[in-house]
C-alpha cells in the first residue's frame, strides 16, 4: 500500500491571491475505483490532481481517501476517494470542464480505474481563517 493512498493530497494553486472572503465554485467528485486498482494507479491519480492547477481559474485541487471511523455510520455508499477542485467562478468551471488538461486527466488517470462517480458543484463563500 502506498503511503500517499491514505493521505489527503492537496495542491494550493493560488488561494493566497484571494481576499479574506470570496465567492468560489466548489467541484467535488466521489470516486469508486475498480477492483485491482494498484497503489501506483493511486499515486498517478494524485499526480494528475496536481496537474489540474495548470487550468486557468483553478484555485486549489485535492484528493483523498474517504475514511470511516469505528464511531461513525458508514455513509460512503461504496465511494472510496473524493476529489475537490475550487474554482474562481462558474465561468472558470466551464473552462475547466473542456480544458485539454482536464480531459487528459479524465482519459489517462481516471477512466482506466473508475468503476463509478458522483459529481456535484456549488457556489460558496469561503472565509479564510487567521493563522
Amino acid at each position: 500500500n502506498s503511503t500517499r493512498e491514505t493521505q489527503q493530497h492537496e495542491t494550493d494553486c493560488s488561494l493566497s491571491a484571494m481576499t479574506d472572503t470570496a465567492s468560489v465554485v466548489e467541484h467535488v467528485v466521489l470516486l469508486k475505483l475498480k477492483e485491482g486498482t494498484s497503489s501506483s494507479d493511486i499515486d498517478r491519480l494524485n499526480d494528475c490532481t496536481e496537474s489540474l492547477c495548470s487550468i486557468p481559474g483553478v484555485l486549489s485541487a485535492s484528493i483523498g481517501k474517504i475514511f470511516v471511523e469505528d464511531w461513525m455510520d458508514d455513509r460512503t455508499q461504496g465511494y472510496q476517494y473524493a476529489l475537490k477542485v475550487v474554482l474562481r467562478s462558474k465561468e472558470a468551471l466551464r473552462t475547466y470542464q473542456d480544458h485539454p488538461d482536464h480531459v487528459k486527466v479524465k482519459k489517462e488517470c481516471l477512466i482506466p480505474i473508475l468503476a463509478g462517480a458522483l459529481a456535484v458543484d456549488w457556489e460558496s463563500s469561503t472565509v479564510s481563517g487567521k493563522s
